[in-house]
């Protein structure tokens, strides 16, 4: 059976942890492909506020080139095509109807499954695909009766999340725009690709033009 991951996400911007929890992920659990599925609006903004960071084009673009024409992983426009807010339930269900007879996984951050329940129709998303989970804090910081019981809070059935071994990098795109804005080195947080298309189209600064 054909596996296919699916991580989603602003990418604002996309960074080297992003693609070294991929490459985790990818190989952990043997997929086929994974997808990276940068949002329209998340639902966790307001649309407002949405409107005035980097466009969802940009973004895209940005995780584009920091893929590199890795083979393993694509981009994924269905959340940026509907123009509406993202929700992670509509994602893996279009997933389901293009990839019938497969198996998804869907990966999420330790810190996001922590408010997983509140996420819209989040049963239907753990029903249609398997959670997966990226740890994001030194494994002697997280106890494992914690972690259990995250796990079963987020269980659906027999559908039990997976945790996957991905190494602990304090990266964060809010640290890297605001280096950016301020003029600060971003050496080694992101590929040479993803810096050279923020500086040429003046991204992450104060006189950024956000174009939607």
């Amino acid at each position: 059976m054909t596996q296919i991951g699916i991580i989603g996400g602003t990418f604002n911007p996309i960074h080297t942890a992003h693609l070294a929890i991929a490459e985790q992920f990818y190989e952990q659990l043997g997929l086929n492909k994974c997808y990276f599925v940068p949002t329209y609006i998340s639902p966790f903004k307001s649309e407002s506020n949405s409107k005035s960071e980097v466009s969802p084009l940009h973004r895209a673009e940005m995780a584009r080139l920091a893929l590199g024409g890795n083979p393993h992983f694509q981009i994924d426009s269905f959340e940026i095509d509907r123009k509406e807010i993202s929700y992670s339930y509509l994602t893996v269900n279009h997933f389901k109807k293009k990839f019938p007879d497969s198996k998804l996984y869907f990966l999420i951050g330790q810190d996001q499954a922590n408010h997983f329940h509140k996420w819209r129709n989040w049963t239907e998303i753990v029903s249609v695909s398997q959670l997966t989970i990226a740890k994001r804090v030194d494994e002697s910081q997280f106890a494992t009766k914690n972690r259990e019981d995250l796990s079963s809070r987020l269980t659906a059935g027999d559908n039990k999340p997976i945790w996957i071994n991905n190494p602990n990098m304090e990266i964060s795109s809010s640290d890297i725009r605001q280096r950016f804005n301020s003029g600060k080195s971003t050496n080694y947080l992101l590929p040479d690709s993803v810096y050279d298309y923020i500086r040429k189209n003046n991204i992450y600064t104060k006189e950024n033009k956000i174009e939607n």
